[in-house]
């Protein structure tokens, strides 16, 4: 094939892919064309060189970030530099993954073997890369509605979601390119015997020992909280959805999003209120609180200086009962609520402008539920839900159900809060724990244990409440117990089939030779 024409061909694949990916991240139900976005790439590689493909994959990928997280443009601090930042970081992904295919197939490898594999291992490595990690928008969260894809998470987490719909990618270019139909067939049974045993969990009866709970959707204001009057205003608000749940269903329990009310434990009027409604609505309340924490540092000379760490936090509040100790946020989002390496690396203003330093917390929530048998409550905030460890470190610690926080209000209406909220349907699946998302802006989601939601506010940025039954985690799933171990296995294959030689009997290998199948 002419070389002009086989890199207007990969161009073309990439930026198809690249599309395709975007976009099965655009609304609820559109995750199906996940499992078509990387047929063009798979078969334009056929007689791509490592090379070739990587900048294949590289401009797919350019194409796939700016599809996929075009609503960062909302943000006021986010700006053209940021964006091809992010942008060319995201691409490296599907770069390394393309040319890791090529490579596989020059070995002479099964590119349907290996291909989802590498796709994992890559995905894993992204999910894990420190403060560069960005578990958002994989291709198992492409899958959140629907439920019978999901349900395998709970052997092998998320990771096991994106390792089939790479599969049923590879099979569908395999078919296109060699016929292959014997290796297809196998995929194809593969997912559906995966699917078959996720509808059968979903028949299971759910009937027993369920409890009611609601969120809270205040719709405050970015800035609403700033000045004394928005603060009334934002209470009354809080106040009034809060009596409308209770009264609509009695609930056991009601969450507010993050960043709902001040600090509790140092505004003692503001911790009398929340207790007093507590008991006007008969339930038990968590609620999102900005908390300040001051301390006393040595200054030059012997000099004393009063400074505050700042706390993105939860806190339980039951009536009679005094305002404990808060869970405080643990892993904080870098260059938005800390400034990575800060200290060590001199960040150009152009790129990383100034924010705020807030201060993680230490440890996971320990907040009961008290009924005739207690119940512990997992708490995550914002972003926590992104990071499977956190969630299953609850589980493991003995929570029953999952409490997230947000406040997605920075990024307007659009797709940033459904993609969030998509990884929420993957760790309750994950861990076998219903999830309760408070949204300050919305979509607010009740989440059954199996991915389901089974509650929803009707719309974002309206004042809403959602209520419903849900029944608290029964046991550890295997995902629970043992972690992370299908993405490290696959990382082990993907790094052999790459770096490892394969031997073969016959010399000679013609370089246009791709295995898909």
């Amino acid at each position: 094939m002419n070389i002009d024409r086989r890199l207007w061909l990969l161009c073309g694949a990439g930026a198809a892919s690249g599309t395709g990916l975007g976009l099965s991240f655009a609304a609820d139900g559109w995750g199906w064309l996940a499992w078509f976005a990387l047929v063009p790439l798979l078969i334009a590689l056929r007689r791509a060189s490592v090379w070739q493909a990587f900048a294949a994959g590289f401009g797919g990928g350019l194409v796939a970030a700016v599809t996929t997280f075009g609503w960062l443009s909302m943000v006021p601090a986010f700006g053209g530099p940021q964006f091809i930042a992010l942008g060319s970081y995201v691409a490296l992904y599907l770069a390394c993954w393309c040319a890791g295919v090529a490579l596989i197939a020059r070995q002479c490898r099964s590119v349907l073997v290996f291909a989802p594999l590498l796709w994992v291992a890559l995905e894993f490595v992204r999910n894990h890369a420190g403060f560069l990690a960005l578990p958002i928008a994989s291709l198992g969260q492409s899958q959140q509605a629907y439920p019978a894809v999901l349900q395998i998470a709970a052997l092998g987490g998320e990771a096991s979601v994106t390792w089939l719909v790479v599969l049923g990618n590879c099979a569908i270019a395999a078919l296109f390119e060699h016929r292959a139909w014997r290796a297809a067939l196998a995929a194809g049974a593969t997912i559906a015997v995966a699917c078959g045993a996720g509808v059968m969990v979903l028949r299971a009866d759910e009937s027993r020992d369920r409890i009611t709970v609601a969120a809270v959707q205040p719709n405050i204001g970015l800035h609403e909280r700033d000045t004394a009057a928005g603060r009334q205003a934002v209470w009354q608000r809080l106040e009034q959805l809060t009596l409308s749940a209770a009264a609509q269903a009695r609930p056991e329990l009601i969450v507010w999003p993050e960043g709902a009310v001040g600090d509790p434990r140092h505004d003692a009027e503001l911790a009398g209120r929340l207790a007093a409604l507590a008991a006007a609505a008969k339930t038990t309340l968590i609620v999102g609180s900005s908390e300040t924490e001051k301390f006393v540092v040595a200054g030059d000379a012997g000099t004393v200086v009063r400074e505050r760490d700042a706390y993105n936090s939860a806190y339980l509040v039951q009536a009679g009962a005094p305002i404990g100790e808060p869970y405080r946020k643990r892993r904080l989002m870098p260059f938005g609520e800390y400034i990575p390496l800060d200290g060590l690396v001199s960040w150009p203003r152009w790129l990383v402008p100034p924010v705020a330093q807030g201060r993680p917390g230490a440890q996971d929530a320990d907040f009961h539920l008290a009924r005739p048998l207690p119940l512990r409550l997992g708490v995550v905030i914002c972003w926590e839900n992104l990071f499977a460890d956190l969630s299953r470190d609850a589980a493991r610690g003995g929570a029953h159900v999952l409490l997230q926080m947000t406040n997605d209000a920075w990024f307007g209406p659009g797709r940033a809060a459904t993609q969030h909220n998509a990884a929420s349907v993957l760790r309750a699946v994950e861990n076998g724990v219903p999830l309760v998302l408070a949204s300050n802006a919305g979509p607010s989601l009740l989440i059954d244990a199996q991915g389901r939601i089974v509650a929803r506010t009707a719309s974002q940025f309206a004042l809403e409440t959602t209520v419903a039954q849900v029944t608290p985690r029964r046991g550890l799933t295997l995902y629970t117990r043992f972690g992370d171990w299908f993405a490290t296995l696959c990382c082990t294959v993907a790094l052999g089939g790459c770096l490892v030689p394969r031997r073969r009997k016959d010399r000679f290998v013609p370089s246009t030779t791709v295995a898909i199948a």
